[in-house]
């Protein structure tokens, strides 16, 4: 677990980071003048299509890797999980001709966010739950039994398979969740003026903290 523990403060940083990278860029976009706020605008948003694209391409990937994962523990409720990324998948690639402007869309668009960073943590949560199950019961095998060592010496692998297996996919999946809040709220910025910049920043720091938290 202690390598668990620091993949997840890498991917905690990385998050600060994008924030701190993120909040510079919106303060040099409000002082910047009309015209270079055009060209800012083409360029987050060809950056953004780009990434879009990239996105689709390995999202297949993705969630395969992420079934592997969840096959033990998962049945219908996993099911549900994948008809929702390719739900938002979808989304993703039409969101060029959605019309941004409505604000109450962009509400719930945060809400969707929300609720689908609580469900994969408690997906995470659920792996973890089963991983300590696993040890406990490698704790509470009898040491009369026959071939008590080569059974838990055997049991220890599984674990330690399943631990590395964890930790890449888990890590694959911060680098594309974080590139999803990254787009939308530069597209949220961009699009829709209205809503205050630091009240994005602050509701985006509540997701990420929920999710580690």
């Amino acid at each position: 677990f202690k390598e668990f523990k620091k993949q997840i403060g890498k991917l905690k940083k990385k998050y600060f980071l994008v924030l701190i990278v993120f909040k510079e860029k919106t303060k040099s976009l409000r002082k910047a003048s009309k015209e270079t706020k055009k060209w800012i605008i083409k360029s987050v948003v060809s950056f953004i299509k780009e990434k879009i694209k990239k996105l689709s391409k390995v999202n297949q990937i993705l969630l395969f890797q992420l079934r592997e994962v969840y096959e033990s523990s998962e049945n219908k409720g996993e099911k549900d999980s994948i008809i929702s990324n390719q739900i938002i998948n979808k989304s993703l690639s039409q969101i060029a001709s959605t019309n941004w402007s409505n604000s109450s869309l962009t509400e719930k668009k945060m809400k969707d966010l929300t609720d689908r960073t609580s469900k994969i943590r408690n997906k995470i949560e659920r792996i973890i739950k089963e991983k300590n199950k696993v040890t406990t019961r490698i704790n509470n095998i009898s040491p009369n039994k026959t071939s008590y060592n080569a059974k838990r010496l055997a049991k220890w692998k599984i674990l330690k398979r399943r631990n590395a297996r964890l930790i890449s996919k888990l890590s694959l999946f911060f680098n594309f969740f974080i590139e999803r809040i990254y787009t939308y709220m530069f597209l949220s910025i961009i699009n829709i003026p209205r809503i205050n910049i630091e009240l994005l920043l602050k509701s985006t720091k509540k997701i990420i903290d929920k999710f580690f938290y």
